[in-house]
């Protein structure tokens, strides 16, 4: 199964995602130079997951706070939740791992049950 660009565009305009370049890396925000890549993507649920792997390090501790807000309220918006910063930094320390992400994957599809990591580091 091939990764059809139009739901990757689609998904661009959504999320408002800044460029796409040749190398298969999706810009999410240029002026913070936080990207991914797509190119192992099959379907636009990686996509999905490999931006969301990308962007809780920087927002949950990596950027200064106006640049994180902003990046918080775009994925809030898109994915129709209303997470914190702290929230994306406990998704960072609890599945932000190459063997965890069908688990990560789950995780988003469920609608990012947070909760549920509060439980386990409690």
């Amino acid at each position: 199964m091939a990764l059809d660009y139009n739901e990757v565009v689609k998904f661009m305009k959504d999320f408002e995602v800044d460029l796409f370049n040749r190398f298969g890396e999706l810009i999410i925000d240029e002026p913070t130079n936080t990207y991914t890549s797509i190119k192992k993507c099959k379907d636009i649920e990686e996509v999905e997951l490999r931006v969301v792997y990308s962007l809780c390090r920087p927002i949950g501790k990596g950027l200064e706070q106006k640049d994180a807000n902003r990046l918080l309220r775009k994925f809030n918006k898109y994915f129709n939740v209303n997470l914190t910063r702290s929230d994306l930094r406990l998704m960072y320390g609890e599945l932000c791992y190459e063997r965890k992400l069908d688990e990560f994957k789950d995780f988003i599809k469920r609608g990012f049950p947070i909760n549920e990591l509060k439980e386990v580091t409690a």
